[in-house]
């Protein structure tokens, strides 16, 4: 009975199922070693990288099997009927789940943004303090922790102000009625604000603050006084921000007072 079975057709299945099941275990380091390969060099998350080691995985084994059954001529319909069934019930009861998955995933690929960058997401600007795979965390100018579904992130308008070279470029606006000229706005109440501001800050600052005149419509003329900051001392940027506009507007205050008293 043993001498009928081994035949020259059954030895050619077995040698051939052995080749399969090979070739899928292959398959899978080579496909592991490029996911390690690949992860190292864009410095992806560990736990992102552990993912994609598994989604390669059952992929790869769901097609050896199916090679594999119809090499032996077995139903194959049923295994992709389940594979169907099993990975619409998971859609199905983790829609939100999977789609802050898939666009974690994306987010740690095509990186975007990075920690400590600061960004503005939608609304919510500030430091990025951690990118996981459902959320991404932000540091906010009022010291408190924002997390932003990363299905959302990917929905929002993304401004990076963070540089190639580690500085925070970083503009907020500053609006004046349309009496005061231009050059004695820049000259009397900007431009000593910000020296005195740099002065103070030049230990830390890479750079001196700017100024820039951007719109002007009936009803004011607007400012862009553009900051420069060190990445990873972004509780600095937050303190001294302020510190800056107050210092603009008490010039302005004296200087508007001062003209008063000239016209009386």
């Amino acid at each position: 009975m043993f001498q009928d079975f081994l035949t020259i057709d059954n030895l050619w299945l077995i040698v051939t199922g052995a080749v399969i099941i090979a070739v899928i275990f292959v398959a899978d380091r080579i496909v592991r070693r490029a996911i390690n390969r690949y992860s190292r060099r864009i410095r992806l998350e560990k736990h992102a990288e552990n993912i994609l080691k598994l989604i390669a995985r059952i992929v790869i084994a769901v097609a050896g099997l199916t090679t594999l059954l119809s090499f032996f001529g077995m139903p194959t319909e049923w295994l992709i009927s389940v594979s169907a069934l099993t990975g619409a019930a998971i859609g199905f009861a983790s829609t939100q789940t999977v789609g802050n998955f898939l666009a974690g995933l994306y987010i740690m690929i095509s990186r975007p943004f990075m920690v400590t960058d600061y960004v503005k997401i939608g609304d919510a600007e500030g430091e990025v303090r951690e990118i996981t795979i459902n959320y991404t965390k932000i540091y906010t100018p009022t010291y408190n922790i924002t997390v932003i579904p990363n299905r959302k992130v990917l929905d929002s308008t993304i401004l990076n102000y963070s540089g190639k070279s580690n500085i925070i470029d970083y503009s907020f606006q500053m609006g004046f009625p349309h009496p005061e000229a231009n050059r004695e706005l820049i000259e009397k109440c900007i431009m000593p604000a910000i020296g005195k501001f740099y002065n103070k800050y030049k230990d830390v600052l890479p750079k001196k603050p700017e100024v820039s005149m951007f719109k002007m419509n009936r009803l004011e003329r607007g400012f862009l006084i553009r900051m420069f900051f060190p990445k990873g001392k972004i509780d600095t940027f937050y303190d001294t921000q302020p510190e800056l506009m107050q210092e603009i507007v008490e010039n302005w205050d004296i200087y508007r007072a001062e003209k008063a008293q000239k016209v009386e």
